[in-house]
This record gives C-alpha cells, sequence and structure tokens, in this order.
C-alpha cells in the first residue's frame, strides 16, 4: 500500500486552513487576470501610494553596493535614530531609537509580532469594525481571538463600547488612525478617553499610524505615544509602504517598550534574521528628504479626494463622508439596492472597475465600497465615471 497519500488526505494545520486570503489582494487578482486576458481595467481598489520622492532621490545602485551582509535584527542603528528624531519632531513622541524600535518587514509584520510579544492562546483583543483586512488574521494566528467593536456615529471612535466589550480574557486594543477604510482621524477628546480606559484597565494598546502623513484640511495627526500615562503599555506600528511611498521595499517600523522591543527582536532573529540592508537604506534615505516631499503628497492626496468627491456627490444614491486622512473614499452604496461584494462584482464585470467591498473590512462595512485615490487624477475621475454609470438602475 502505498504511503505517497495525496495532500487532502493528510491533516493540515487548522490554523492556516481557517485563514482567509486577503480581502484587497483578492481584487487585486481579479484585475490582473481580467488584464491578462486583454480587458481595460480603471483599478481602483489597492492600496500602494503613488510614486513619490524619496527613490528619485536615491541613486539605487549606490544604496545597494557593498552591502552583501546580514543586518541587525532589530534593524541598522541609524534608521532607528533617524525615525526617533522624526517622532519628536513630527508627533511629539520621545523613544530611543537603540532600544525602543525594531525595523520590521512592513507594518504587518510589525502587527503579528506585536501580538506573538503580548498575549496569551484564548486571550482576547478587541479591533475597531471596520479595519484593515490584517488585523483579524494576525490576532486569530498569535492564538488569540479579535473581537470587532464598530465605530460609532459619524465614525467616531466609542470608547464607552469598547468598555462594554471588555471581559477578563481582553488583553489589548489595536486601533489605526487615520483609520482605514474609513478616513477618519481620531481627535485628542477620543484619544484621551482611550487612553484613560487602557490606563484604568491595565491593557496594550497597539496604534498603526501607516497613514500617519496623510492628514488633510489643517489636521494634525495625534499619536497615542505621546500620552506619557500609557508609555509602557504602547506599541506604535509605522509603515514605509504608505508614508514613504516605498511599497517595494516591504519595510516598517515597530515602537515598544524595551521588554517588547527585545521580544521581537527575538522573534526576528528566529524567523526572518533581519529586513533586508537595501530596503533599509532606501528607508535612510526617505526620512532625510521627508519635508521636501512629504507636503506635496498630501496636498495632491486632498485634490485629489477633493475631484473624486465632487462627482460621487451628483449620485444620491451614494453617501460619502469627507475623509480625514489616508488615501481612500468609504461611500455607503446602500441606497443602490446592492451589497458591497455584489456591487463589486457587478462593476468590475460590466464597467471594468475595481474597487473594494466594505465587507473586506469586516460586518461594519457592510453596505460600502473602498475607492483607492492612487495614481493619476485622470484615472481616478474616469474610473469613478465609470462607477457612477454602472450603477444600477
Amino acid at each position: 500500500m502505498s504511503t505517497n497519500e495525496p495532500v487532502a488526505a493528510r491533516a493540515l494545520s487548522a490554523r492556516l486552513t481557517a485563514l482567509p486570503p486577503s480581502g484587497t489582494l483578492a481584487v487585486g487578482e481579479q484585475v490582473k487576470a481580467q488584464r491578462a486576458q486583454g480587458r481595460a481595467i480603471f483599478d481602483l481598489s489597492g492600496g500602494a501610494p503613488d510614486p513619490a520622492a524619496p527613490v528619485a532621490f536615491a541613486d539605487i545602485a549606490a544604496i545597494t553596493a557593498d552591502e552583501n551582509r546580514l543586518g541587525d535584527p532589530r534593524g541598522e542603528l541609524p534608521l532607528r535614530q533617524a525615525f526617533a528624531q522624526r517622532l519628536a519632531r513630527v508627533h511629539d513622541v520621545v523613544r530611543s531609537g537603540e532600544s525602543e524600535m525594531v525595523v520590521t518587514v512592513g507594518a504587518k509584520q510589525g502587527v503579528y509580532f506585536a501580538l506573538l510579544a503580548l498575549i496569551e492562546p484564548g486571550d482576547e483583543v478587541i479591533i475597531i469594525d471596520p479595519c484593515w483586512v490584517t488585523y483579524a488574521p494576525s490576532v486569530g494566528l498569535a492564538g488569540g481571538r479579535a473581537v470587532p467593536v464598530p465605530l460609532g456615529p459619524e465614525d467616531v471612535l466609542d470608547v464607552a463600547a469598547i468598555r462594554t466589550a471588555l471581559t477578563p480574557r481582553t488583553r489589548a486594543l489595536l486601533i489605526n488612525t487615520p483609520h482605514n477604510p474609513t478616513g477618519r482621524v481620531f481627535s485628542e477628546a477620543e484619544l484621551s478617553a482611550l487612553v484613560a480606559l487602557v490606563r484604568a484597565q491595565d491593557l496594550w494598546l497597539i496604534c498603526d499610524e501607516s497613514f500617519d502623513l496623510f492628514v488633510f484640511d489643517g489636521r494634525r495627526h495625534l499619536s497615542p505615544g505621546a500620552f506619557d500615562v500609557v508609555r509602557e503599555q504602547t506599541i506604535l506600528l509605522y509603515s514605509f509602504s504608505k508614508a514613504f511611498a516605498l511599497p517595494s521595499a516591504r519595510i516598517g517600523m515597530l515602537v515598544a517598550p524595551e521588554a517588547v522591543a527585545r521580544l521581537v527582536a527575538n522573534a526576528t532573529q528566529q524567523i526572518i534574521t533581519s529586513v533586508a540592508l537595501a530596503s533599509q537604506k532606501l528607508a535612510y534615505a526617505a526620512l532625510q528628504k521627508e519635508f521636501d516631499w512629504a507636503p506635496l503628497l498630501r496636498r495632491a492626496y486632498q485634490e485629489k479626494r477633493d475631484a473624486c468627491l465632487a462627482l460621487l456627490e451628483t449620485e444620491p444614491r451614494l453617501m460619502t463622508r469627507v475623509p480625514e486622512g489616508t488615501f481612500y473614499l468609504f461611500p455607503d452604496i446602500s441606497r443602490t439596492g446592492l451589497g458591497g461584494a455584489a456591487l463589486t462584482r457587478h462593476l468590475l464585470a460590466q464597467a471594468g472597475v475595481a474597487v473594494t467591498s466594505g465587507d473586506a473590512f469586516g460586518a461594519a462595512g457592510q453596505g460600502h465600497i473602498r475607492i483607492n485615490l492612487v495614481g493619476p487624477l485622470p484615472g481616478i475621475l474616469a474610473g469613478t465615471r465609470k462607477l457612477l454609470e454602472a450603477l444600477p438602475s
């Protein structure tokens, strides 16, 4: 009898078998398949930012020369020190680049490794609903249980609802500001109330600040890391893919109390070894020029937001709150008579327009779609017009 049984006949990991594919990347795969068949597609679904100045300032060959070695598992010290200076200057967050930072392979590694460092099997982690598609699966992979708490009216951070959701198993809160997908930038009052709860209940607070540079209309992003009363309970995550327009470099930064950073660095040693040195050098080059190009990029996204909103507002069945940050719009499409998933399929099939269904971001995202504002404005507006023309009558 042969022992070479098919994979389906063998036991596979329940943990990974239950892991859903990324809702945002799945749309990207559909776009690739359609384009491979020769079909023109307006892709308003993705999350990769506009090409920006940092790479243009850098001589790639010079950056990557003579660096055929393994790096520090915590990340190269000059990059960590430069990021520490940036945090203090931009967000009034004072942390040590030497002992309280770890360079990660994008923000996703930061989310997962932070959870590995903080929770035990069966612990609960409160996440905001809707939220980035990676959060709940990451909690599950780390052995925890994600507990979604919806945003309140007008997408306000509902601290009272979070308090109600707490149980003896609650270990951490995982939030995101500026918020993907709604575009909210949580206010000082909202964050102050949340910080008070975190302190009173002795919880961990993980805050993903991947869009920290992209706030509009004169607003200022406030980091929970600026609240000293929860300094030893707060983990901050940043993305060079988003804020610094370096998605191909796959690099992020985790900022945490020294004991947490040490655990994350140890896990990095065992699983990754270190982030690619070429990526770290690109990130360092981007930091040196941030204040030359960041205002230009922020202004460009605000202009695209306003232009796309003006088009969407001509359709009374779409209700879109003005996003305060990020580079997304999140219109309520419930008046069209279709749910987000059904409308997403309809738009791709009938109009060649790709958007992301709000369902991908949690139960509170149902009845919405997410529109991405990256790329040249003419293409965004053309895709938005096609979207409006294709809405079911």
